[in-house]
């Protein structure tokens, strides 16, 4: 039995919903992609590559929230503080784009997104600005009925929020102000259904900015205006026919907005509400991604691993953990380390009953959508080779892939330019005289042999250092200077297999001279 969350909720979502399900996900494109952004986007698409398996028609719309509200200049775009920071308040598709290539800032980094996307070949219905539903009428009834319900709405907020509202609260809707253009500044002073207005003052203080005090009012054929997320989130699941439809665990605590959407549905719409399903947090270093503070950008994150590799990473925990990425060497050595293992076991065909390990290969199998291992060689041979050839053609000589090699020719480079690399893989060949242990070195020397694998040279370092009595870690140290010039490195046995078993060999006997 597949006991991974992807194949769980497919059950689910089949059982109550059918063989035609919509699926329905969506970002508030306020800078920037990073780490965080990506779950939007891949966990609903890992449940549509597995309904398409079963033979499920779903339909996967995305939705780029880009009426909220621009409420910080991400770090990224500091230098276009000046130009960015009198537009804080209005609404992401009403702010300029810095880069004058799009219509807004909004869609600038919707469109950013989308390409992101591409680049881990997700596929998907359709993609769309918020803003485009509201210019085509679609919430305009919502908010009629709204405002009809308008006292059973407010208790439902208040029950679903756990807070008290105020008692002359209107703020189901966040109109744009006329003459500032302002959305987190305005406040509803009078809903008038007969007329289809809003009345409004601009007045708020949210902190980052400030209102202009304009009094006004907009039309509801106007759609200069916007529902409370709280409003927004369910009418647009309803009218967009929405099956299933995931979120952080944020929305899903009580008090969250998820309770209130399951209220809306069921005590305003008469209707169940879609699948809900709730998804941990994407942390780097334990701390949450941040647009603000530049923590998790996406570019930086993929200029260290491959996006399919990326992939794995969020796929093979559980769904409701937190995912916790960090970009230190010695994890990211082991992340793809991990990665080609599975690769080979999927394979080689190898028997899985271990239940963490076949979790772990459906990942795989998600991220990677082929049964033939996407690595066979190992990044840190690769990194090892580069660091003592500079030569990517030899490389792809020595390791025979590549295809391979040019493939992580790049992150290895990437991983210098960044100063990420452990010490031990900043080496070069420099063979330096043994002063040490003479005869010892002379007699591992002339046991090395070209047919040996790099488990081999290992055992025969401890195997020498035992004969000659030494400690097996000074032993090393001794080996590493003589060939190396210091006294550490990468795994010595991979080291001499990289350089050459026979070169190690006559290079060694030369520097051991007694």
């Amino acid at each position: 039995m597949n006991t991974h969350w992807v194949s769980k909720l497919a059950d689910k979502i089949v059982k109550e919903r059918g063989l035609k399900v919509t699926i329905a996900s969506g970002i508030t494109t306020s800078g920037p992609p990073h780490l965080g952004t990506v779950c939007e986007f891949l966990y609903p698409w890992a449940l549509v590559r597995e309904l398409k398996r079963r033979n499920v028609e779903p339909y996967f719309i995305f939705v780029g929230d880009i009426m909220d509200a621009f409420d910080s200049i991400p770090l990224t775009l500091k230098k276009y503080s000046k130009i960015l920071r009198e537009h804080l308040g209005k609404p992401l598709c009403g702010v300029p784009d810095p880069y004058e290539c799009h219509e807004s800032y909004g869609d600038h980094f919707l469109d950013e997104t989308k390409k992101i996307m591409e680049m881990f070949n997700v596929e998907l219905n359709e993609i769309v600005g918020s803003n485009t539903l509201y210019r085509k009428g679609l919430y305009d009834s919502y908010l009629k009925l709204f405002i009809k319900k308008l006292s059973e709405v407010k208790r439902i907020l208040e029950e679903t929020s756990l807070r008290k509202l105020p008692e002359k609260w209107k703020d189901i809707v966040l109109p744009i102000c006329g003459e500032c253009g302002k959305i987190a500044t305005t406040r509803v002073v009078e809903l008038d259904i007969e007329k289809e207005r809003i009345y409004y003052v601009c007045d708020k203080d949210v902190g980052y900015t400030k209102g202009c005090g304009h009094k006004g009012y907009v039309t509801i054929g106007s759609h200069n205006w916007k529902l409370a997320w709280r409003l927004d989130w369910p009418s647009r699941q309803d009218f967009l026919n929405v099956d299933v439809e995931g979120a952080g665990v944020d929305h899903h605590t009580r008090g969250g907005s998820w309770d209130t959407a399951v209220a809306i549905h069921r005590k305003i719409f008469g209707k169940e509400p879609p699948i809900g399903f709730k998804y941990g947090f994407i942390l780097i270093h334990g701390r949450k991604m941040s647009k603000s503070k530049g923590l998790g950008a996406l570019d930086y994150v993929l200029s260290l691993v491959p996006p399919e590799i990326l992939k794995y990473f969020l796929f093979k925990g559980d769904l409701e953990e937190n995912k916790n990425f960090k970009d230190d060497a010695a994890s990211l050595l082991r992340l793809y380390e991990e990665f080609k293992h599975i690769g080979l076991i999927i394979e080689q065909k190898e028997k899985v009953k271990d239940i963490a390990l076949a979790k772990k290969v459906y990942a795989y199998l998600l991220a990677v959508g082929k049964t033939k291992a996407e690595l066979h060689i190992s990044f840190a041979d690769v990194l090892v080779l580069y660091q003592l050839y500079k030569n990517w053609d030899i490389i792809e000589k020595k390791l025979g892939r590549p295809e391979e090699v040019k493939k992580l020719s790049k992150y290895v480079e990437n991983w210098i330019k960044l100063s990420i690399v452990p010490r031990e893989y900043l080496i070069e060949f420099k063979p330096t005289p043994v002063t040490k242990y003479v005869e010892a070195v002379r007699d591992f020397a002339e046991k090395l042999s070209s047919e040996m694998r790099d488990i081999d040279i290992h055992n025969l370092v401890y195997e020498v250092a035992k004969k000659h009595s030494i400690q097996p870690k000074e032993f090393f140290k001794t080996l590493y200077v003589a060939l190396l010039g210091q006294p550490y490195g990468p795994r010595l046995g991979r080291l001499i297999v990289a350089l050459g078993v026979e070169k190690v060999k006559n290079t060694l006997l030369s520097m051991a001279r007694t």
